[in-house]
């Protein structure tokens, strides 16, 4: 083998040394700014909710260049409120410093559950419908609800009626009290009428 191939052999090598160490920095860089978003979005919702046991995973995340030292965050997750067992979809956006790995502008929304997911209990139910109906009335998919009471009020074996009491933020961060009462279908668990009053402050 003569110089010039050891050469050519050599330098290959090389180049390839520090592309998988380009890749390899990329890709821990990447984990790590989905870590750092995903801390920071368990601890805003925590806030907004006013819940300690609340976490967020991603199911879809897309990362795009703001600046040199900027970089936006978005996708999809599931928020999870533990001590509850719910689990609410949402979609976020956020911005991070590359260089100082802080997080800043982080905005979410809840959505729709997916098909997948099916409501169990009563006050899932509950929560579902009443969501439903409110982010119809108000245009809006920011929407959290708490419920606080309800009681069931049936007098139809083929029905069940709940009335209750909660808390509801509609599209900004005050919440405010709500006194509901919704009629479910028992077969199919869908609500044949919905009334709420939301006590604003």
């Amino acid at each position: 083998m003569n110089k010039q191939n050891k050469f050519f052999i050599i330098k290959g090598f090389v180049i390839s040394i520090i592309c998988f160490l380009a890749f390899s920095s990329a890709f821990a860089a990447g984990n790590q700014n989905i870590s750092i978003l995903a801390e920071n979005l368990s601890k805003k919702l925590q806030n907004d909710l006013a819940k300690q046991d609340v976490s967020v995973t991603f199911t879809n995340v897309q990362e795009y260049k703001i600046s040199a030292n900027q970089i936006g965050v978005k996708g999809d997750g599931v928020c999870l409120i533990n001590e509850e067992n719910n689990q609410m979809p949402i979609r976020f956006n956020a911005k991070i410093n590359t260089s100082s790995q802080v997080v800043s502008d982080i905005e979410y929304d809840f959505v729709e559950p997916v098909p997948s997911y099916a409501p169990t209990s009563n006050e899932e139910i509950l929560m579902q419908e009443l969501m439903k109906q409110i982010s119809k009335d108000y245009s809006t998919q920011n929407i959290v609800i708490a419920i606080d009471g309800y009681e069931d009020v049936s007098t139809l074996t083929n029905r069940k009626e709940f009335t209750g009491v909660g808390e509801v933020r509609i599209g900004d961060f005050v919440w405010n009290k709500i006194k509901f009462d919704v009629v479910m279908n028992s077969e199919n668990k869908t609500a044949n009428k919905i009334v709420y009053k939301v006590e604003k402050k």
